[in-house]
């Protein structure tokens, strides 16, 4: 054995006491197993050791924390996640809970349509980390889709309100009611430069308006973005 793969033995057993709290940490945010995690955060050590250079003017301890946090915060993003719900389902299922206060329970909840109920226990799984096979991630996706359906309909609808009367008049005549240019100019005594400028202002407004309404946003798990080309990660979830 060289004497460099020596230093780097030597190297992780004296910093072993390193991993356990970060594994602690994580285990109880998300509920995994505290010795997978351990055993994940090993393997962060390991890397660190190999990569380590001395010269530079960084203790070990420093440089080697980051790379157990993203060990195994890599090792959670492959494996689980956390719930999160779009807002506006967030604030539905608010809503019904606050409902559900002053009547009788069993009666309440039995009266909630499937979409409304699949609202309601997304809401009460919110920020709680699942593996990504979990009953509750595989389960309800036509409700869940329905749902998400229902909540994109309301934001196009309120989206549409915000506009001024020119600019619905053109978006109801070529995109609601797929009538050309021409037509729709005919109707309006426009032009059709001037209804396709209306157009594409009113859609450049619609698409404001809708941002928030993620892509990410049909499943009621979504992952934390981690970058893939370093383990360095985050300090916190």
């Amino acid at each position: 054995m060289n004497d460099k793969l020596k230093r780097r033995n030597k190297q992780i057993e004296e910093h072993l006491q390193l991993v356990r709290p970060i594994a602690l940490h994580y285990a109880f945010r998300t509920g995994q197993d505290k010795e997978d995690l351990t055993q994940v955060g090993m393997l962060g050590l390991i890397r660190a050791a190999q990569y380590f250079q001395s010269s530079k003017s960084v203790p070990f301890t420093a440089f080697a924390k980051p790379h157990i946090r993203g060990a195994i915060l890599h090792y959670l993003r492959d494996s689980i996640g956390p719930v999160k719900i779009p807002r506006r389902v967030e604030e539905r299922a608010q809503t019904l809970l606050r409902d559900s206060t002053f009547m009788d329970s069993a009666s309440f909840f039995e009266k909630l349509s499937a979409v409304d109920r699949t609202a309601i226990e997304s809401y009460k799984q919110k920020g709680r980390w699942y593996p990504l096979d979990h009953q509750f991630i595989t389960a309800d996706k036509d409700q869940w889709s329905e749902l998400v359906d229902k909540e994109r309909n309301q934001m196009l609808m309120n989206a549409l309100e915000k506009l001024d009367c020119q600019e619905f008049a053109v978006v109801d005549h070529v995109i609601l009611r797929g009538e050309s240019l021409r037509i729709t100019a005919s109707h309006l005594g426009l032009s059709c430069m001037t209804v396709q400028r209306r157009v594409k202002r009113a859609l450049r407004r619609l698409a404001v308006h809708c941002a928030e309404f993620a892509p990410d946003a049909v499943s009621p798990l979504r992952k934390a973005p981690v970058d893939s080309s370093a383990s360095v990660a985050p300090r916190s979830l």
